[in-house]
């Protein structure tokens, strides 16, 4: 019954994500891109790096923390609540001085400024979503914060379609227009977060308030902040960097390029969320991961080469597809390197993942903190020469040399063992899928079409050499009701 009804959850936390997301992405983000211009949107694009980069200022562990603390005790929800709202109000002063000091420091002009205030405004509004939603997770409430995780882009979708699709004014629509719907879509979705839990939880009673309190919080915080902003810096700082040095118009460029990385990285990002609870529990209990590892590990890597394998050969047709007017070469180019980091993504998301819930904190900063000073360094070199293309290769090679570190970190640590068997296998699926594509391609298969024999021949291969198998399945479903 417990399986039942943790599967059931994911199944639909997955499935509203899936539906929701990528229709935002392709339908909604895209579009804006292409209607407003790479100029402005490029600059927009810089913005949103800047502003990610400093988001831990605005949580400083806060949501963590709650999330920990309300689940084991729902009680603390009453006291909680208020202190946390108190201490991300005072968060967010902080998290503005930061966010203008840097903007003026890297010398924009005042309307530069009130873009990335308006920007800053839009993320400060996200991360109180999330700490609000933490309050409804932390209750088992799933289906409810299913429902929140993909409230605000549903009322995004709705209002940002009507302009773009749908009214007379269309083409006039403005970054300012993009950037309002957003402040309003999250208002709503923080209005409705809010009468949920007064109604079901708690009311806010600010006579809780207790500074002591706020402060041990935060000091507790610091090493988790300071890994999230590492690895903010090297995963985010290309685009703020590729405007400063070549241009709106190139970051834009790369923006369109990283849609698709984005879109993909979605679904790895959710595996993550299941996996931490898991490996936390696992580990706290000494039971043997390896099996978990070794399942997920086969399951996203396999489906992530292959992905790889299929964007490097049908990049111009993708590329055409999605910007018709701004298919060129280095769109493609940018487009092969750009996935081909998608896989290092996946490792990340698994292996980070464990060693976060082996507490290796510390370790973590110290791999973070060396990805983002060789970011900095690389994409310093690469762009001054070879613009988005260059950030494109740096993308790659960051990725990919901190996903290996954290293998080799967590085969040093936890003694999983990686397997030569099992890295060829991993190998020939990505050589399997590249030769079978160019086959397709020299067929001249139309792209659409390739998709569902590209999906038959994947999974017939991973079964035919053994990285998927049903008794795979199986372990990996009495891990879950283990877990739950």
């Amino acid at each position: 019954m417990i399986k039942k009804y943790f599967i059931s959850n994911i199944f639909i936390v997955l499935l509203l994500n899936l539906l929701v997301k990528p229709i935002w992405i392709f339908f909604i983000d895209r579009k804006v891109q292409l209607t407003v211009g790479h100029e402005v949107y490029g600059l927009y694009g810089a913005f949103v790096g800047l502003t990610l980069i400093f988001n831990i200022i605005l949580d400083f562990g806060i949501t963590n923390y709650n999330n920990k603390s309300v689940a084991a005790d729902t009680g603390l929800i009453e006291k909680n609540l208020p202190n946390m709202l108190l201490a991300k109000i005072l968060l967010s002063f902080v998290y503005f001085l930061v966010i203008f000091l840097v903007t003026f420091l890297l010398h924009y002009d005042k309307n530069a400024l009130m873009l990335v205030g308006s920007i800053g405004v839009i993320q400060m509004l996200n991360s109180f979503l999330l700490f609000l939603r933490s309050n409804v997770s932390a209750n088992h409430h799933f289906k409810t914060d299913s429902l929140l995780s993909v409230l605000d882009k549903l009322i995004m979708i709705i209002i940002c379609g009507y302009f773009l699709y749908f009214s007379d004014k269309q083409s006039q629509f403005k970054i300012e227009w993009f950037i309002m719907i957003q402040v309003v879509a999250y208002l709503l979705a923080i209005s409705y977060s809010v009468f949920i839990i007064t109604r079901r939880y708690t009311k806010i009673h600010y006579s809780h308030i207790s500074v002591e309190k706020i402060l041990n919080v935060s000091k507790s915080s610091i090493p988790y902040a300071l890994l999230i902003l590492f690895m903010a810096i090297y995963m985010r700082s290309d685009t703020l960097m590729l405007e400063r040095i070549s241009g709106a118009e190139q970051n834009s460029l790369y923006l369109e390029a990283y849609r698709v990385l984005d879109a993909s990285n979605m679904i790895a990002y959710l595996f993550a969320v299941v996996l931490l609870p898991m490996f936390s529990r696992m580990l706290s209990k000494k039971l043997n991961i390896e099996s978990l590892v070794v399942i997920t590990s086969n399951i996203m890597i396999s489906f992530s080469l292959a992905m790889a394998a299929f964007c490097v050969v049908y990049a111009e047709e993708i590329t055409t597809l999605l910007y018709p007017k701004d298919a060129s070469f280095d769109l493609t180019f940018i487009f092969q390197w750009v996935m081909g980091s998608f896989p290092a993504f996946c490792i990340m998301y698994i292996y980070s993942t464990l060693l976060t819930a082996n507490d290796n904190i510390k370790l973590l900063t110290k791999i973070a903190f060396v990805g983002s000073l060789f970011s900095i360094v690389l994409n310093s070199f690469m762009i001054h020469y070879f613009e988005a293309k260059g950030a494109a290769i740096t993308c790659f090679v960051i990725e990919w040399g901190v996903g290996i570190a954290y293998i080799i970190y967590c085969v040093r640590i936890l003694k999983i063992s990686t397997g030569v068997l099992r890295v060829f296998k991993f190998l020939t699926v990505f050589v399997a899928v590249l030769l079978f594509n160019y086959f397709l391609k020299y067929l001249n298969v139309n792209l659409l079409v390739t998709i569902p024999f590209n999906g038959l021949f994947f999974i017939g291969l991973v079964y035919i050499i053994r990285l998927w198998d049903r008794k795979y399945i199986e372990t990996y479903l009495k891990l879950l009701k283990l877990n739950n």
